[in-house]
C-alpha cells in the first residue's frame, strides 16, 4: 500500500508579496480652477486698435475746429451787426436829433426877428424849416425807441418828448403874441412874445438839448463798447481756431509719418487731402476772424468818429447862428449872446480842418463882423436881412454854405463807414456753411484713407 502524499509546505514569510495599499479617497472633490477673461490689452495694443483710436482723435479734433469756426463766425457777424446796424445808427440818429432841436430854436428866433416885414427876411423859409425840423425830431426819437433803448435812455426820451410839447406851446404863444401887434419896430417883437420865447429857449438849452446830448453820448458809449468787445472777441476766437487747427494739423502730420514708416508707403492720399483741407481752413478762418475785429474797430475810428464829430459840429454851428438872431432881437442881452457866439464859433475850429470848411468858417466869421458893424451904425434892418436872407454876401448865406459843406463831409465819412461795414459782412458770407462742408469732406477722406490699412490686418 502506497504511502499518502505529503501536504505542501506553507510559503515562507519572506517570499510573500507585500499587501497592496488602497489610496485614500478624499472627502471632497477639488474645485475647478477659475478661468479669467481674456485681457483687452493685447487687442488694444495692436496696430488696428491704434489706427482706430487715432482716427477717432482726428475726428474729434476736426469737430472741435468746426465748433471754433462756427462760434467765431457767429460772434463776428453779431459784432458787425451790433456796431454797424445797431449802435452806429443810434449814435447818428441822436446826433441828428441834437441838430434838429438846436435848429428849431434858431428858426423860432428867426420868425420872431422877421415879424411881419417879409421884405426884410424870408419868414416863410424859416417856418418851413421849423416844420421840417419838428417832424425830424419825432422821426428821430421814434427811431431811437425802435432800435432799443435802455431803461435810463427810454426815460430820457420820454422826458424829451414831454418837454418838447411844452416848448411847442411856448413858441406858439410867442408867435401868437407877436402876430397880435401889427405895427412894431423892425426886429423888436412885443414884450409878451419875448418873454414866451425866453422861456422856450431856456427850456431848450437847459432841458431838451442836454437830454439829446445824453442820448447821443449813451449811443456813442455803446458803439465804443461794442467795437472794443468785438475786437477782443475776434482775438479770442481767432486764437482758438489757430490752436485747434494747429493741433489737428500736427496730429495728421505725425499720423502720416507713422503710417509711412509702418506700411512703407510714402503718402496716404486721403490723409494728405484732409491735411490740406484743414490747413487751408485754419489759415483762412483764423485770418478772417482776426481781420474782422480790426476792420470793425478801424471803421469806427477812421470813419464814424469823424462823422460823429462833424454831426455835432453842425448842431453847434446852428446854435451859434441862432445866437446872431437872439442878439439882434434882444439888444439888452447883447453881451451874453455875443459871448455865446464867440465860444461856439471857437468850438467849431477843431473839426474844420479841411480847406473847404476852414474857408467857409472864415467867411461866416467875416460876415458876423459885418453884421456887428451894421448894428453899431444903426442899420438894424440891414443886419436883420443879413441874418435871415439866404443870399450871397449875407451871413445867412455863408452859414448855409458852411453847413452844407459840413453835411457833405459828414455824409462822405458815413458812406465810408457803411461801405466798410458792408465789406466786412460780405467777407463773412459763406462761412456759415463752408467749414461744415470742407471739414465734413475731410472726415470722409480720413475714413476712406484708413480703410485700406485696416484691411491688411483682416
Amino acid at each position: 500500500m502506497s504511502a499518502p502524499a505529503a501536504a505542501p509546505a506553507a510559503p515562507s514569510a519572506a517570499a510573500a508579496p507585500p499587501p497592496r495599499r488602497t489610496p485614500a479617497v478624499p472627502d471632497t472633490f477639488p474645485r475647478p480652477a477659475r478661468t479669467s477673461r481674456p485681457s483687452l490689452r493685447p487687442r488694444l495694443r495692436g496696430a488696428p486698435a491704434r489706427i482706430r483710436a487715432t482716427t477717432a482723435l482726428v475726428i474729434l479734433l476736426v469737430a472741435a475746429l468746426f465748433a471754433a469756426l462756427t462760434v467765431g463766425v457767429a460772434k463776428a457777424r453779431g459784432n458787425v451787426h451790433a456796431v454797424g446796424r445797431s449802435a452806429a445808427p443810434q449814435a447818428a440818429t441822436a446826433s441828428d436829433l441834437y441838430f434838429a432841436l438846436a435848429d428849431i430854436d434858431a428858426q423860432v428866433a428867426n420868425v420872431l426877428l422877421i415879424g411881419h416885414d417879409e421884405q426884410i427876411g424870408n419868414k416863410q423859409s424859416a417856418l418851413r424849416q421849423l416844420r421840417l425840423r419838428r417832424a425830424s425830431v419825432n422821426t428821430d426819437v421814434q427811431a431811437l425807441i425802435d432800435r432799443g433803448l435802455g431803461t435810463a435812455d427810454a426815460g430820457t426820451a420820454g422826458r424829451l418828448l414831454a418837454g418838447l410839447a411844452r416848448y411847442d406851446a411856448l413858441a406858439a404863444q410867442a408867435q401868437a403874441a407877436d402876430d397880435q401887434v401889427q405895427d412894431r419896430p423892425v426886429g423888436r417883437p412885443p414884450a409878451l412874445a419875448v418873454n414866451y420865447y425866453l422861456a422856450a429857449t431856456a427850456l431848450m438849452h437847459q432841458d431838451l438839448l442836454p437830454a439829446a446830448d445824453r442820448l447821443g453820448r449813451g449811443a456813442e458809449d455803446r458803439l465804443s463798447a461794442a467795437a472794443s468787445d468785438g475786437s477782443s472777441t475776434a482775438k479770442l476766437t481767432s486764437a482758438a481756431v489757430w490752436a485747434v487747427g494747429g493741433a489737428t494739423l500736427l496730429t495728421l502730420l505725425v499720423w502720416q509719418f507713422t503710417l509711412a514708416r509702418r506700411f512703407r508707403r510714402i503718402l496716404n492720399p486721403g490723409l494728405a487731402a484732409a491735411t490740406v483741407a484743414v490747413a487751408v481752413l485754419t489759415v483762412l478762418g483764423g485770418s478772417l476772424l482776426s481781420d474782422q475785429g480790426t476792420r470793425v474797430r478801424d471803421a469806427k475810428s477812421t470813419s464814424f468818429d469823424p462823422f460823429s464829430a462833424l454831426a455835432r459840429t453842425r448842431a453847434v454851428a446852428s446854435d451859434a447862428n441862432a445866437d446872431e438872431s437872439r442878439y439882434l432881437m434882444l439888444p439888452e442881452r447883447e453881451g451874453y449872446y455875443r459871448a455865446q457866439f464867440a465860444a461856439k464859433s471857437t468850438a467849431l475850429e477843431p473839426t474844420s480842418t479841411s480847406p473847404g470848411l476852414t474857408a467857409r468858417l472864415a467867411a461866416f466869421r467875416r460876415d458876423d463882423s459885418t453884421l456887428q458893424a451894421a448894428v453899431a451904425s444903426g442899420r438894424r434892418d440891414v443886419a436883420i436881412g443879413m441874418a435871415t436872407n439866404v443870399g450871397r454876401g449875407n451871413l445867412a448865406f455863408e452859414f448855409y454854405d458852411y453847413q452844407s459843406t459840413l453835411d457833405t463831409e459828414a455824409d462822405a465819412h458815413r458812406a465810408s463807414f457803411d461801405t466798410e461795414i458792408a465789406d466786412t459782412e460780405n467777407a463773412l458770407d459763406g462761412w456759415t456753411w463752408l467749414p461744415g462742408v470742407v471739414l465734413g469732406v475731410g472726415v470722409v477722406l480720413v475714413v476712406f484713407g484708413i480703410r485700406p490699412r485696416l484691411r491688411e490686418y483682416t
